[in-house]
């Protein structure tokens, strides 16, 4: 029972530990607490201040910290955890000190300068709980900043927490896309709302065979050349075959409910997946022309800035049982229409609607295709529409780098493959999430989770041999095993069934400059980031590091110094860019990036940055470079 002396406040609590702290202090005690004790002092204690934070005790690898708001906890808590995301992008995944978070407000019992009571308890819980590098956030605490911050925050649910008494709600935070304006809570939820979706979602396939037929009438053909120099998203004649070039504009919400917004996004998507199965014609990624939500630049603006000869558009709008697509394919260079046409579709018989509508469609523009083609197409399997429907979910938030976006993609995919076993994409977009958990680190198994993505691949390419994302799937995780010459067939496999596809023309990239093959890599990350200029920030680096290894340093400074205002959060640019900077004798620039790769990756080890290539020549090579920055 506390004393009479005694105070009894609300307040707002933060648990903190650091991951795998016994084991980082066993292989090296000097190490992990040089670097504990670096990040307090020049990170976490500032930003504890900064925002009005009080220690109450450490221990040891821990920290109980008291904020006057929950605003300002959680604030504080976001600040930390993507700072520390930054300062361990270039360390060792097994060195890295890594924080699990948990928040909570509650009632609490100060005495003798400690802290004690339920609130106490349920933050040490959430802590527990938290994804390292994550944070874990009590629905009270939530329901206080959810109208002030602009965080991502996924609803969990409600779970049991050990020695509390009833069940907490609790909410994930990411904190690398909590800075981002985006105010959202991810769930699923039921009504007439789900109806809706799963119609939207086999809208989607009429809107590929509007658009696949209408781009097959021999209506297409290759940009003007003053169209194929307008931008880094514009596709070259050196970078491939000449073929015409579609953009696929964000189909526009019209249904009056804004929770409906990432299905517009995905029936663009699914029409841009389409699309780029076809070998007669390149299609402009998605992230492209995402960008254009909402905005008022004019058709004609966006296909000079994309190299568009044609763009395809629409509208997707929904009264009680019935819903309406309108789509429309233009020539841009003419600024005319050439097809358009708008379908009305009962809610109750979505697939018979979709049936009819694409058979009208086909009848149109049979004229330039072949009937196998036709047939093929119409005689693909549909997925289950609840399948489908959570696919689309997976797709909205998996674009997003983040722990919490990997975690509902795998929970929304192991859902789906419970509902549908032989959908082939489900399973590789599961195996897709797993990979990223190993190579980013957010499992403490990875050699079995590996094996379990490598398992999801093969049995998408046994599912649909003639799908891509099985193939690129797996050689994602052939080239993590450095296993190339499968690795590379593989990925061939995946560019031969979709020559657009930029995510597998990335990845080859990759393999061909850890290979060796140095304008073989450029060729293809080149080609890659024209067709998805916002490609991970990673395969932009990759190409700087390339053209700086084949001595094109202009090309590797202008690049690195490209990454660096588009991906101010990915502070490994700053590497090529010094080590360029110095080789073409910019002493005072290349000593900026310098002063930067101190301050920001203090832990820097180009030994194992240099580790993945397999010529020796190339990490001396950087590592020269570096030397002559000062660094």
């Amino acid at each position: 029972m506390p004393s009479s002396t005694a105070e009894r406040r609300l307040a707002a609590i933060v648990a903190t530990d650091v991951v795998g702290y016994s084991r980082l202090m066993g292989e090296d005690e000097t190490q992990t607490l040089a670097a504990l004790k670096a990040h307090r002092k020049e990170l976490i204690d500032p930003l504890i201040a900064e925002h009005k934070g009080h220690i109450i005790k450490t221990t040891g690898d821990g920290l109980l910290l008291e904020f006057p708001s929950v605003v300002e906890a959680v604030a504080c808590a976001v600040a930390v955890q993507r700072a520390m995301l930054e300062r361990n992008r270039a360390v060792p995944e097994g060195r890295r000190i890594e924080l699990r978070v948990g928040i909570n407000i509650g009632d609490v019992i100060i005495e003798d300068g400690d802290i004690f009571g339920n609130g106490v308890n349920v933050a040490a819980r959430l802590e527990q709980i938290s994804e390292p590098g994550g944070i874990c956030l009590s629905d009270d605490a939530y329901r206080q900043v959810r109208d002030k911050l602009d965080i991502e925050a996924f609803d969990a649910g409600e779970q049991h927490l050990k020695n509390i008494a009833n069940p907490v709600r609790i909410y994930r935070i990411d904190p690398a896309s909590s800075a981002t304006g985006i105010k959202r809570v991810s769930g699923i939820r039921g009504g007439r709302a789900s109806r809706l979706r799963l119609a939207m979602a086999g809208l989607a396939v009429i809107l590929i065979a509007i658009a696949a037929l209408a781009t097959w009438s021999g209506l297409g053909r290759a940009p003007a050349p003053e169209q194929q120099a307008a931008s880094s998203a514009t596709i070259k004649p050196d970078s491939g075959p000449t073929l015409p070039i579609v953009a696929v504009l964000p189909f526009t919400n019209q249904t009056g409910d804004e929770a409906q917004e990432y299905f517009a996004d995905g029936v663009t998507e699914e029409v841009i997946n389409a699309l780029g199965r076809f070998k007669n014609l390149r299609v402009i990624g998605r992230n492209a022309v995402l960008r254009y939500k909402g905005g008022q630049a004019r058709q004609a603006e966006i296909a000079s800035e994309l190299g568009a000869a044609y763009m395809v558009d629409g509208s997707i709008k929904a009264s009680k049982d019935r819903v309406r697509i309108s789509a429309q394919l233009t020539d841009a260079d003419a600024a005319t229409v050439l097809w358009s046409d708008r379908y009305d579709g009962d809610l109750s018989d979505i697939f018979e609607f979709q049936d009819s509508i694409a058979q009208h469609i086909a009848g149109t523009l049979a004229a330039n295709i072949t009937q196998v083609e036709v047939q093929r197409h119409f005689k693909e399997a549909r997925p289950d529409q609840n399948a489908f429907d959570l696919l689309l979910r997976a797709r909205a938030v998996g674009h997003a780098a983040s722990r919490t976006a990997n975690r509902q993609v795998r929970e929304l995919m192991t859902k789906a493959i419970e509902l549908d076993p032989n959908y082939a994409t489900t399973h590789a977009l599961l195996g897709e999430a797993i990979y990223s958990r190993v190579v980013l680190g957010w499992t403490e198994f990875p050699d079995r989770e590996l094996a379990r993505a490598e398992e999801l691949a093969r049995r998408a390419i046994a599912l649909a041999p003639d799908e891509p994302d099985g193939h690129r799937t797996l050689g994602r995780i052939l080239l993590i095993r450095t296993e190339y010459d499968q690795a590379r067939n593989a990925l061939q496999r995946a560019i031969d069934l979709n020559p657009s596809d930029a995510n597998a023309l990335a990845v080859r990239g990759t393999l061909q400059s850890v290979d060796g093959d140095l304008p073989g890599a450029i060729e293809s990350l080149e080609l890659a980031l024209k067709y998805d200029p916002m490609l991970q920030p990673q395969y932009h680096f990759d190409l700087a590091i390339s053209y700086y290894l084949a001595r094109r340093h202009e090309d590797a400074l202008r690049v690195a110094e490209r990454g660096i205002s588009r991906f101010p959060n990915f502070p490994m640019f700053n590497v090529p860019a010094a080590a360029a900077a110095a080789q073409l004798g910019r002493q005072e620039q290349a000593v900026l990036y310098v002063t930067e790769i101190r301050r920001r990756m203090p832990q820097l080890d180009l030994d194992f940055l240099g580790s993945r290539f397999r010529n020796p020549a190339y990490p001396a090579y950087l590592k020269e470079g570096l030397r002559r920055a000062g660094l």
